[in-house]
């Protein structure tokens, strides 16, 4: 259901879930960044200390991290510019979860998945939100939300 208060468009609950779980993606993303990086062993950080040196390894993390951060804010630009009704914003959105599932479901049938275990199914996870964020903003409510934001511009 459309809502409109003070002459602007609400947003129905699935653009308001899919604006949540963006957000929700990026602190995933950076969650298992962290975790691959400095927990989880064998750590990147050892890897790379061993094969590149200490100094090596603090410019390829120092780069990476700087990468996910761009990468991050530019989701969390699509999220907001999504939740105000950019169409555009919305293609995006829908193109990356699409994208996202399908390096899943390549990387699953790579790996043979002749077991699942918390490592694996933990590196799924932000992409696998990031397809859900791609569903919900093709339901219908969601479709017609943008459509009644174009039609009202």
């Amino acid at each position: 259901m459309i809502r409109a208060t003070a002459g602007r468009i609400q947003p129905p609950n699935e653009v308001e879930f899919a604006f949540r779980a963006a957000f929700g993606t990026v602190f995933l993303g950076i969650g298992d960044w962290v975790l691959n990086t400095f927990v989880i062993p064998p750590t990147g950080l050892r890897q790379l200390r061993d094969h590149e040196g200490t100094s090596g390894a603090i410019l390829q993390l120092s780069l990476s991290a700087a990468v996910l951060a761009m990468l991050a804010a530019a989701w969390l630009l699509c999220a907001v510019g999504m939740r105000r009704g950019g169409n555009g914003a919305r293609l995006v959105m829908i193109v990356v979860g699409v994208v996202c599932l399908l390096f899943v479901l390549n990387d699953m049938s790579m790996s043979g998945l002749t077991s699942l275990d918390w490592s694996l199914l933990s590196s799924y996870v932000p992409d696998l939100f990031t397809a859900a964020i791609a569903v919900v903003l093709l339901l219908p409510a969601s479709r017609a939300y943008f459509s009644a934001v174009k039609s009202a511009d």
